[in-house]
């Protein structure tokens, strides 16, 4: 089941119940029956399932059906009778509708006015003329259609924007394969601040817990191999990254240096300097040699934690040029040289230093499984083990691996925020407050999306950057309040050890008094497509703090691989002040007669009861 599939079934509503969430408003087009008739030409009138007290025009008779149009008019709801939707010898219902809105009785607009009267929706022609260029555009009528009801029933602007927002949320590809599509059509160069900006978040983004640790562990390596202070260890380091694939296992430390400082030299006026160093001593180039050697001194020393680096430079420089240092410099002289000025580069960005990013992710990924203990295709020594264990407690330290309760919640408001699904909220409170930290909070992806799309840029480019906005977007609209309750649809890439997943979450619940959702009565679900259980779903369900889990997987041990940790679960929900009721397992069923349509998802999200609905954004 497809993460959109999922949505789908999150926001199905009572179809029957259509109407109630839709005002009425000047210019629409009902299909109602006369009930009742009341003095001063009013009459409860039935509009699908809702009964209203309505204001007629002109008399009519009861228990007949009527095409109305609503009037404008402020109180009591004002009807105009178009004419009888059933009288002898009358066209069919959607051609006669047609025929009075003044519009052409194409199949397509047949469909459409069927459409709306099958589920009880008000018309207007120009509604009709949007859904109908809009639906054309749909990957198919059908998707088109449902998302034309959802935008209708949610009081959404009928525009293109939100049209195509909400089709990308009920209909479109998940939110990892638009990120992965920008991804790719940002490689390369030429891109503008906006689009480097937006590269970078993606990669963040997109990177599974593997990899980020495994290429912490590579700067951490790359760090080691450039010191100098400590031999033996820099040469470990140095044996490890040729382990990793990023140097030639055949490669001696002089020609790797070459390459370090041959990949970043357009980047790094250092690494520039370095290459004429090493060309001049190639070269015999003496005067060419020293002269290089002032000018790198002159980089380093206005970098202010590089003292001491600079004071080697300045004996360096003194002793070749007074001859105490024989010309051409020997080998281990200008490594050490070399490795002393690229680790002042190494912290800017590795990705630049080295010029082959694939072979890094490559060697992150191997990074990763060596830290987890895998065993790597050829052995090591004690030294090489002993720096790998090292690396894993420091690293699993400071980038918390072992996750709880505090530091996920932390990585999901991370998350949430680096999207910039509180985009319109953080504006607001940067033009509401004079807090200098807030505009910090508007440097994140749907701003930058949006500032990119106005940028000259390839078409291709343009159009991947607007849909994966529109997939934003949309779940932000999904996002509304209906009176006293509260409902929260999202979809964020979470990392996984080995896998990026879509994580899909609803969230339902009524409101406390500070306008959040109440955690002692509210229900949570979330789907999840995980590396070894593959997809998975979790019904949360709270009442007065009493917790019942449902999980539904197709995996045949899950009862029992989950087993051992219920005693666990139950106590750490204890000292979050929550009673653990009952976890209970069901198997996925197929298509319209699964549990989740008939039970878990359809009931989650009822027809609005509420008159006022606020969309917040």
């Amino acid at each position: 089941m497809k993460p959109s599939d999922i949505i789908l079934r999150i926001i199905r509503h009572d179809q029957n119940n259509a109407v109630k969430t839709a005002a009425f408003k000047p210019g629409q087009i009902v299909s109602g029956k006369i009930v009742k008739l009341f003095p001063n030409q009013t009459a409860e009138v039935q509009i699908g399932s809702h009964k209203v007290i309505a204001q007629l025009e002109t008399p009519l008779s009861a228990n007949i059906r009527y095409w109305f149009k609503v009037e404008p008019g402020e109180g009591m709801l004002r009807l105009k009778v178009m004419e009888s939707a059933n009288r002898p010898g009358a066209a069919a219902p959607a051609e006669s509708l047609l025929s009075q809105l003044g519009m052409q009785s194409s199949r397509e607009n047949k469909m459409l006015i069927q459409f709306f009267l099958k589920e009880q929706l008000p018309i207007t022609s120009e509604t009709l003329k949007m859904a109908s260029e809009w639906i054309k555009e749909s990957r198919s009528a059908e998707d088109g259609l449902r998302t034309v009801k959802e935008l209708i029933i949610r009081q959404l602007p009928f525009s293109k924007d939100a049209f195509s927002a909400l089709s990308s949320v009920l209909h479109g590809d998940s939110l990892l394969s638009l990120m992965g599509e920008l991804l790719e059509e940002l490689k390369g160069d030429g891109l503008s601040t906006k689009g480097q900006q937006i590269y970078s978040l993606l990669g963040d983004l997109t990177k599974t817990s593997r990899e980020k640790l495994g290429q912490q562990a590579i700067v951490r390596l790359f760090s080691e191999w450039l010191n100098t202070k400590n031999q033996a260890s820099s040469h470990t380091a140095f044996q490890l990254l040729k382990v990793l694939g990023l140097m030639p296992g055949e490669a001696a430390e002089d020609a790797s240096l070459k390459q370090l400082m041959e990949g970043s030299i357009q980047n790094k006026p250092i690494s520039h300097v370095l290459m004429e160093i090493l060309k001049a001593n190639d070269s015999g180039n003496r005067q060419e040699f020293i002269l290089n050697v002032a000018k790198l001194n002159g980089f380093i020393a206005q970098r202010s934690e590089s003292s001491g680096l600079a004071q080697t430079l300045g004996i360096l420089f003194n002793d070749i040029r007074n001859g105490k240092i024989s010309f051409p410099a020997e080998k281990n002289v200008l490594n050490a040289l070399f490795k002393s000025a690229l680790s002042h580069t190494l912290n800017d960005d590795l990705d630049q230093l080295l010029s082959d990013a694939h072979a890094i992710k490559q060697a992150a990924v191997q990074a990763g499984r060596l830290l987890a203990g895998e065993k790597p295709a050829a052995a090591l020594n004690l030294q090489e083990n002993s720096m790998l264990e090292e690396l894993k407690n420091s690293l699993q330290t400071e980038a918390n691996i072992t996750y709880d309760q505090r530091n996920i919640h932390g990585e999901l408001k991370r998350i949430i925020r680096t999207l910039g699904l509180s985009h319109e909220h953080d504006v607001l409170n940067l033009l509401n407050n004079s807090d200098e930290g807030a505009s910090e909070k508007l440097d994140t992806l749907k701003p930058l999306l949006m500032a990119f799309i106005n940028e000259e840029t390839s078409h291709i480019a343009k159009d991947a950057a607007e849909r994966l906005l529109h997939k934003l977007t949309g779940f932000q609209a999904l996002s509304q309040e209906s009176g006293p309750l509260q409902h929260y649809i999202f979809q964020l890439p979470v990392s996984l050890w080995g896998k990026i997943s879509d994580l899909t979450m609803q969230w339902s619940g009524r409101k406390t008094k500070e306008g959040k959702i109440d955690p002692s009565h509210c229900r949570v679900i979330f789907y999840l497509n995980l590396e070894h259980l593959n997809e998975t779903i979790v019904d949360l369900q709270v009442q007065n703090r009493i917790i019942k889990i449902s999980v539904i997987n197709e995996h045949k041990e899950i009862k029992d691989l989950t087993a051992p940790f219920a005693a666990e679960l139950k106590e750490n929900l204890l000292k979050l002040n929550y009673k653990l009721s009952s976890v209970s397992f069901q198997k996925p069923e197929s298509a319209g007669d699964s549990p989740i349509e008939k039970d878990t998802m359809t009931s989650i999200v009822q027809a609005n009861q509420f008159s006022r609905v606020d969309i917040r954004i």
